[in-house]
C-alpha cells in the first residue's frame, strides 16, 4: 500500500489545528480526545512528566484560570509521517505570551495513527532561548 505523504501530512496539521483550538475554546475534554490512552505529556519544568489523567487534571485547572489568556501565533511547524503511514512527528515553534514575551517555546509531538485516527501519544513543550541570551539566563539563576 503506498502512502499519501501529503495527505498523511494534512491529517496531522488538521489535528495540531484542532489541539490548538480545543485549547483557545478552552475545552479540556477536547483536547484531552487527542490523547492515546497511554499519552506521555512532558511540561517545560523537569517535574512535569504525566500521563493522561495527570495532564487531564492540569490542563483542565490551567484552561478553568479566566486570568490564563491564549495568546499563540506559531512561527514554524513541521510535520514528518512515517513512511509506513501510522505514525509522525511533528514540531511547532511559537511564543505562548502568557508565559513569555521574551523566549520562545518548543513543542514536540509524536501521533500515531488508530483505526485511521490521528492521536498524540507523546507531547514535550521546551523553552528555547536563543544561544545568545544563555549566558543572560545563567547569569539571572545566580
Amino acid at each position: 500500500m503506498t502512502v499519501d505523504m501529503t495527505e498523511s501530512k494534512e491529517a496531522v496539521a488538521s489535528v495540531l489545528d484542532a489541539h490548538w483550538s480545543a485549547v483557545k475554546a478552552k475545552d479540556a475534554d477536547a483536547v484531552m480526545a487527542l490523547l492515546t490512552d497511554d499519552a506521555l505529556c512532558c511540561g517545560s519544568d523537569p517535574e512535569e512528566f504525566w500521563n493522561k489523567t495527570d495532564m487531564y487534571n492540569n490542563i483542565r485547572k490551567m484552561l478553568a484560570d479566566t486570568s490564563f489568556k491564549i495568546d499563540i501565533t506559531i512561527d514554524k511547524r513541521e510535520i514528518r509521517v512515517a513512511p509506513d503511514g501510522n505514525s509522525a512527528i511533528a514540531l511547532e515553534q511559537m511564543f505562548l505570551k502568557p508565559v513569555s514575551e521574551k523566549i520562545p517555546v518548543r513543542n514536540i509531538y509524536h501521533l500515531v495513527k488508530i483505526n485511521d485516527t490521528w492521536k498524540f501519544d507523546f507531547t514535550s513543550v521546551s523553552f528555547i532561548p536563543n544561544n545568545e541570551d544563555i549566558g543572560k539566563l545563567n547569569g539571572a539563576l545566580d
